[in-house]
Formats: structure tokens, sequence, C-alpha cells
């Protein structure tokens, strides 16, 4: 699945993250190369860029989200183009109260931060998108929530405590916050400085707020091919080689096709080159459009 070479990028901590991946969190230490190369990621750099908008950026105070409404220049779309687009004074003014500011798909917008992503997605076989986050003093991010991928949190600027689920979850989830004040699980307390990252496996719940400074984390978001991805690939393959046909004969001999059907599946999916399918689900899963993370 994964390569180390792959997150030799951001750490020589590649293999604790291999032997974690998809199942506990775990601290890290970045190289300050790769450290080095995320140095031109502020916040104030974003706000400057004239293309970005919701639902591309968003603000959270007091670990809420906060309506696109308040952040955007008002109107409807037939009164006025510019309806909907990024008031930059409410933006600064709302970060100047302590409000979180998240910017998603930031790769798009910085060129190294996309050479990164790329670099990422190419030899992890995954789809791998950024998120920016921007937190003053003093100040929490978003309330407990879990996210569907899986989550590299590299702290840029400043500093931010963690509040973090220590394993995946082994029940059922969904992604979103919780409706508690955070998981009945074994919890970790992490403080990321400069230089310092956290990873998360799909899943696990968590929250942060700065420290006594503000602080600017990048959150590499990583989508897998999902089980359900590659289980239709299996069965839509498979189903090109099979010749018994449920829709024929008397209903009272449908069990018996059925029957049929299934023998010819079960012998098709055993010759498939299982590999080959899992290459596809990859491609797929590497173009794929990236779901904002709410890391």
């Amino acid at each position: 699945m994964t390569r180390s070479y792959g997150f030799d990028l951001l750490t020589a901590e590649s293999s604790n993250i291999e032997t974690a991946w998809g199942d506990r969190m775990i601290p890290l230490s970045i190289t300050p190369s790769f450290l080095a190369s995320l140095d031109r990621v502020t916040i104030d750099r974003l706000l400057e860029k004239r293309s970005l908008r919701p639902p591309n950026i968003t603000f959270a105070r007091n670990s809420r989200q906060l309506p696109d409404r308040e952040v955007t220049i008002g109107g409807t779309p037939t009164a006025n183009s510019d309806a909907g687009l990024l008031d930059r004074a409410k933006a600064r003014s709302l970060v100047a109260d302590g409000a979180t500011v998240m910017v998603y798909q930031a790769h798009r917008l910085i060129d190294s931060l996309g050479a990164i992503a790329a670099h990422l997605s190419s030899a992890l076989r995954a789809s791998c998108g950024t998120t920016v986050f921007h937190t003053p003093a003093h100040n929490p991010g978003l309330g407990w929530h879990r996210d569907g991928q899986h989550v590299i949190a590299v702290q840029i600027a400043g500093s931010k405590e963690w509040r973090v689920e220590k394993n995946a979850p082994s029940h059922w989830w969904t992604s979103g916050p919780l409706v508690t004040d955070g998981p009945d699980t074994d919890l970790a307390h992490v403080t990321l400085r400069r230089g310092e990252a956290l990873y998360m496996p799909p899943g696990v719940a968590h929250t942060a707020r700065a420290t006594d400074e503000s602080s600017t984390h990048v959150s590499f978001v990583i989508q897998e091919p999902e089980t359900k991805d590659l289980t239709l690939a299996i069965f839509e393959r498979a189903s090109r080689g099979v010749s018994a046909r449920l829709e024929h004969g008397p209903i009272t001999q449908r069990a018996a096709r059925a029957m049929a059907v299934a023998r010819e599946l079960a012998s098709a999916i055993h010759e498939l080159d299982v590999d080959e399918l899992l290459r596809m689900v990859e491609e797929d899963a590497m173009e794929a459009a990236h779901l904002p993370s709410r890391a």
C-alpha cells in the first residue's frame, strides 16, 4: 500500500508512520528541509489570493464553524456579481477577534505546497490534499470531530495543544462533529511546536487550541482507495465473464439459476488479476476531487 520513501520527504521516522498507519496516532518530527519548504505558507499570503472564496475558506469561533455570509460580500448574485466573494476586511477582523481560519486545497494556491502534495500522492498511490489552519493565541480551533481521511498535521508556526484519541475507533463511526464533549476512550495530550507533526488515522476524534502564541499548521489529508471501491471494481470486472442469466426461465427455477450465477461469479473472481484492479482503483483515488478535511 504505502512506500517508506513517500514519507521520507516529511520525516526520518517513516517506518514509524508505516507501523501506525490506519491504527493509531503518533507524534513525529519533521526534517529541516521539509519545514523550510513550508515557510512561504502563511495566512497573510493566502488571504491575498484573489481566487480565494468560500467554501475553500471558512472560519470558526468558539469551536463552531461560522456561516459563509459572515465573511463574504453581501447581496445576491443577481444584484451583485461579487456576492459570495471573500470580504478580506471581515476576514481579518474575525482573525483579530480570535477566529480560526481554514483554507482548503491550499496546494492549489501555493506552488511549493502543490509540489509536495503531488509527490505524496504519487508515492502513496492515494489522493493527497492540504488544509491550512491558523488559530490566534489562546483560542480553540474546531470542537471534537472525526475525519474520514488520514491526516498528518505539520506545525509551521507557533504551537497548538491537541487532545486526540490514541487509537482508531473499532466501532462504527461517521465523519463530522461529535455529539458529546469528547470520546469515552484513551486520549493523548500533545503540544505541537514548529517542526513537529501529528499523524491521525481515519476516525480518530480530536480537537485543538492555540497556546500563548498564534498557531499555523498544514494538514496533509490522504484519502486511500476504500474497500467498497475495490469490491465494486472486482465484481464489475468479474461479472463480464458470467454467462448464466437470472432473467430467463421459469420463476420456479430462479433459485437454481441464481446458484449458477454465483458459481460463475466466484470462479471469475478467482481468476482476476487483483493487483491490476488495485492499480486502477488507486489511479481513480488519485484523480478524485478531495473532500475538505476538518482536522
